[in-house]
């Protein structure tokens, strides 16, 4: 199914989060040998390939094709005993988790509902149980990949084990993923909430939330995040978002350093479904952009915190964002994935928020806020990095991103697949 301008199949499949693209046409696959298809057609032609699973981690397309992986969007678990589960690579994780929610079973994704597993799950997967179960990929165990060639191929431990280690964590450099093999985990228990603080000692909420997470067990999840006032429904201060497979009770015992801070405002807590932990994301591109930096934090040392909270002090409307690692996350030897910061024990996130037609000077402004901080971190997450291009220097250590290119010249040497983050055989 081929697509032209003027159509609406067309019209869906090239626009992204980001806003609508122009590509040639867009190619609309139900197969992986369709994929094959449509690969082949475009590499003899010397058309550029881009990807699409939901479109959120994308620029628009500009020519080319647009291979829109939404009809390969089936969820289905093995049905052989065991907790394996067949995702195509164009579903959503909300999706993915409506459907196994009837039989018990979790697939770790990201925080909203409409995000697609492709990208998602190829860039790493932070998601809400990162410290019970680790990433995404760290639960992956196979991918059907269409390659440069339009090889079907499939890519586990014992089969093509480079690509394999190269595809969790390394983006949508090496192929066409049609569909992920995870390894579910049963949930039985979960509780979880949110608790908004106001703004009157953000210090001391940041290092409680730190003092909590160096000791908590690994069933335990949260992010902190703490905004600047950009419209009236949405609070500005600190607001804590957690989960935990366990009980209330225990979840309240575990977060009293916290809860009794005088500048709690609002605690909500209880039994929750995993799908419900799912938020909605936005209809569409906010009307501002960020501006910032992220990267992994190896030590939430008293000195880090103070830099992070420094970082909101400024004229630029700043946010705060820190996701709580550590657990199963850090579990994982650093070479088993394209992911190598296993030590960091938080993500950090810290940006300003500029309207889009902000001035250059606006841009370095907030860029300079937000260095001081991530000078604290070690590598940068690259599906919280915006910026696409060829440097990927920042994201990987020299010896991952020296083996994630011998990789790339092994099963795409002619570079067809430039992905958001390029890795350049």
């Amino acid at each position: 199914r081929v697509h032209a301008p003027g159509t609406p199949e067309y019209e869906t499949g090239a626009a992204v989060f980001a806003g609508p693209g122009t590509p040639e046409a867009v190619v609309r696959p139900s197969s992986a040998a369709e994929v094959a298809d449509a690969v082949r057609a475009a590499v003899a032609a010397g058309t550029p390939i881009a990807v699409k699973s939901g479109g959120h981690g994308s620029d628009p397309v500009t020519g080319g094709v647009v291979i829109d992986l939404a009809d390969l969007s089936t969820v289905e678990p093995a049905g052989d005993g065991s907790r394996l589960v067949h995702v195509g690579a164009g579903a959503r994780w909300g999706d993915v988790a409506s459907a196994l929610a009837p039989h018990g079973l979790v697939v770790t994704s990201g925080d909203t509902l409409d995000v697609g597993v492709g990208g998602l799950a190829l860039g790493g997967g932070i998601g809400w149980l990162a410290r019970t179960h680790g990433l995404t990929i760290d639960i992956v165990r196979e991918v059907e990949l269409v390659t440069a060639a339009g090889d079907v191929l499939t890519v586990n431990a014992d089969s093509h084990p480079d690509l394999f280690w190269a595809l969790r964590g390394g983006g949508g450099n090496f192929g066409v993923v049609t569909r992920f093999t995870f390894e579910a985990a049963p949930v039985d228990g979960l509780v979880g909430g949110h608790v908004h603080f106001d703004q009157s000692d953000v210090r001391a909420v940041v290092r409680a939330w730190r003092d909590v997470f160096r000791d908590a067990p690994d069933e335990l999840n949260s992010t902190l995040l703490v905004m600047p006032q950009l419209m009236p429904e949405m609070p500005a201060g600190p607001q804590m978002s957690v989960a935990l497979v366990g009980t209330e009770d225990e979840l309240r015992r575990l977060l009293e350093p916290l809860l009794s801070l005088p500048s709690v405002t609002d605690v909500s807590l209880g039994p929750v479904a995993y799908a419900d932990l799912l938020e909605e994301g936005p209809p569409g591109k906010p009307p501002f952009q960020f501006v910032g930096g992220n990267g992994f934090v190896p030590d939430l040392s008293d000195a880090a915190l103070d830099s992070f909270v420094r970082a909101l002090d400024r004229e630029v409307p700043t946010m705060l964002l820190l996701r709580a690692l550590g657990g199963a996350f850090s579990r994982v030897p650093a070479d088993a994935t394209a992911i190598a910061q296993r030590d960091g024990q938080a993500l950090l996130a810290v940006n300003g928020i500029l309207p889009d037609d902000a001035s250059d000077d606006q841009v370095a402004a907030a860029r300079a806020g937000a260095a001081e901080a991530v000078a604290f971190t070690n590598g940068r997450y690259s599906n919280f990095t915006p910026e696409f291009g060829d440097d990927v220097a920042e994201i990987y250590p020299p010896a991952t991103l020296e083996r994630l290119r011998a990789v790339k010249r092994a099963v795409d040497p002619g570079d067809v697949f430039r992905a958001s983050h390029h890795i350049a055989p």
